[in-house]
């Protein structure tokens, strides 16, 4: 029986092993941000429609299908497909609900393998932008109504969000009051743009000039002189002359969607716990990039504005991953500890070979969860061109690594109304980090516990 005994072990060790070197080769293969490598590199070379037949063959029923649906949405939005774009959106909306509560499995996996286990949710941010891109299309099409419709399901979820969470109020909440001001609903807007005030003066990185107007404009035309002169003294003399020449005609709003956003890459750590066992610790860290996009302008008929940026996605995808790091930090260390154990406790019941082999598995399972909306756009910039009644050829100019233009021929402008046009600019430039990964660091897990018989 002893023999019989130890052959089994063999066995089962001989399974583990064989377990294990399959994970070693899996391991081997990419992770999420890896993969969408081909796909930015047609996007870069002017070719989304070879990136969206790529993102066709990506399954939409696994843990990554709401990253799928985002960046089919935005592949869909560059070749001006918006109506699918919007379809794409909308089924990203109910899967992000539907993926915000982990299953039991799922918190289990992500406590003994590793993160990318979980279903993908998206961060507070990406959310936001959910319908924020929505909003464009719709607004794109000149769909004011529904693009109102989400004005509202935003301001729903931003009161939902925690209040540290980034989350890209300031933008949303800006888009939100250009909708109800092309609906003339001028109490509404206003309440969006101070919201969208709050939300920038809150991250600290400044508030649009065109937001400093609009604030000044819109409390000067409702009235409200007392408003009026705090934010005369917030923003200058020179900025409330700006804003007291009211929109003689109508308007044109392009926003300038510039690069790619930032993507996650992961650090592993192997940390050496006694008893001639390793274990490792997988980390993440956003890798930045370069915005090759400097500044932009938009002109018609001898008239220019220049466009500023409304919001930094680098800077959001950094915070979200600072705000995350403590609880991703603590599952790490869980699962290292859970690992150490499960082999110390193999090689008690089967053998050296046993441990060791689960010793191997637990190494090579362990990956940080990398994925992100990696379509999203790195910075978004937006102008605003006021235009007397009637038919432009409008240019949008813009300063990477040269010049660049893009001509919107033959664009009606009525009085009162505003016509928006969004554009997506990607280049080789944009596709380059911004630095290398951050230094490894050594965790001292302290994972050998008492020794036997204290």
């Amino acid at each position: 029986m002893p023999a019989q005994a130890r052959l089994v072990g063999v066995v089962r060790a001989v399974r583990v092993l064989l377990a294990a070197v399959a994970m070693v080769l899996l391991a081997g293969c990419a992770g999420y941000s890896d993969r969408v490598g081909t796909m930015e590199r047609m996007i870069a070379t002017g070719h989304p429609e070879r990136a969206l037949r790529l993102l066709e063959e990506e399954d939409e029923q696994g843990r990554d299908a709401l990253l799928t649906l985002l960046n089919r949405a935005i592949l869909q939005r560059m070749k001006g497909d918006y109506a699918a774009s919007t379809a794409s959106l909308e089924a990203a909306k109910r899967l992000s609900e539907h993926f915000a509560t982990l299953s039991v499995s799922e918190q289990a996996g992500a406590l003994t393998v590793n993160d990318a286990l979980r279903a993908y949710a998206g961060e507070p941010y990406e959310r936001v932008f959910i319908h924020v891109f929505e909003a464009l299309n719709y607004l794109q099409q000149d769909r004011l109504p529904d693009a109102r419709v989400e004005a509202l399901q935003l301001d729903l979820l931003l009161r939902q969000l925690p209040e540290d969470a980034p989350d890209a109020a300031g933008v949303a909440r800006y888009l939100a009051g250009l909708i109800y001001e092309s609906l003339h609903e001028w109490d509404d807007a206003l309440i969006a743009y101070r919201k969208s005030y709050q939300a920038y003066s809150r991250a600290g990185g400044g508030v649009p000039l065109y937001l400093q107007r609009d604030l000044l404009r819109l409390t000067r035309q409702l009235g409200r002189e007392a408003e009026w002169q705090d934010y005369r003294r917030r923003f200058g003399d020179a900025v409330a002359a700006g804003a007291d020449a009211a929109l003689a005609g109508g308007e044109v709003v392009v926003f300038l969607c510039a690069g790619l956003a930032p993507v996650k890459r992961d650090v592993v750590v192997p940390v050496y716990s006694g008893a001639g066992r390793l274990v490792s610790v997988a980390l993440p860290y956003v890798e930045t990039r370069r915005a090759a996009v400097a500044a932009a302008r938009v002109g018609a008929a001898g008239a220019t504005a220049p466009a500023e940026m409304m919001v930094d996605v680098n800077t959001l995808a950094v915070q979200a991953l600072e705000r995350n790091m403590p609880a991703i930090t603590a599952r790490a260390v869980a699962r290292a500890v859970a690992k150490y154990q499960a082999a110390k406790k193999a090689e008690e019941d089967g053998g050296p070979l046993l441990g060791a082999a689960i010793n191997i598995a637990g190494l090579v399972s362990e990956r940080a969860d990398t994925r992100s909306w990696s379509t999203l756009p790195n910075r978004i910039f937006m102008a605003r061109l006021p235009l007397a009644p009637g038919r432009y050829d409008v240019t949008l100019s813009w300063r990477d690594d040269g010049e660049a233009r893009r001509v919107f021929k033959g664009v009606t402008v009525t009085a009162g109304r505003k016509r928006f046009f969004g554009v997506h600019v990607v280049s080789v430039a944009d596709l380059r980090p911004t630095g290398g990964p951050p230094p490894r660091t050594v965790i001292d897990l302290r994972l050998q516990g008492r020794r036997r018989g204290q």
